[in-house]
């Protein structure tokens, strides 16, 4: 028997459904298509407010590390990989995650972008699947296949990498050398 979040249009099935309960979903936003694809981890409370990601803190630095690229963070496509709003902004679950992963999937497929900024470890290793230490792959470039889209991932820090600005402040050389048409 299936279990239905009326929140959400998906189907859940067996033991796995309570623990995929969900909040208000926060919906991808940006241009389809998209050259380059902004992927990060939840949305926070102003994300959540202004029902857009990348709107809080985090978005402002990363649109300042844009501005310092010559690009405007609004031009591309932005989501995160854990989709809906929890209050506190708790790291994602790895079972939310899974939740999600077949709609953002979508978007991304959707969207047909050349690059994908995966910010953050979480983001980082939804696209590489697999463990990421972000201190060792922060700038790499990785080829990825989202669906049947391949493209590039660079992870990067999160701008707030919980407390190591020093970290986070790595992400402006790394925006810097990009070029996306």
């Amino acid at each position: 028997m299936g279990f239905i979040d009326t929140r959400r249009a998906t189907a859940y099935h067996g033991a796995m459904k309570t623990a995929l309960l969900c909040g208000p979903i926060v919906r991808a936003d940006g241009p389809v298509p998209s050259h380059l694809y902004v992927l990060g981890e939840r949305a926070g409370a102003k994300e959540y407010r202004e029902g857009r990601p990348f709107v809080g803190r985090a978005g402002d630095t990363l649109r300042e590390w844009f501005h310092c690229a010559g690009l405007t963070l609004d031009n591309f496509r932005r989501w995160n990989v854990c989709i809906d709003y929890h209050k506190g902004n708790p790291h994602p679950q790895p079972l939310e995650i899974e939740r999600d992963r077949a709609e953002v999937t979508a978007d991304i497929v959707s969207c047909q972008p050349r690059v994908i900024a995966a910010v953050g470890v979480h983001a980082a290793e939804w696209c590489l699947g697999r463990k990421v230490r972000l201190v060792d792959e922060h700038g790499r470039e990785f080829e990825v296949q989202i669906g049947d889209h391949k493209a590039v991932c660079i992870p990067v820090h999160h701008p707030s990498t919980y407390g190591r600005p020093e970290r986070a402040e790595m992400g402006r050389p790394t925006f810097s050398r990009w070029r996306i048409a």
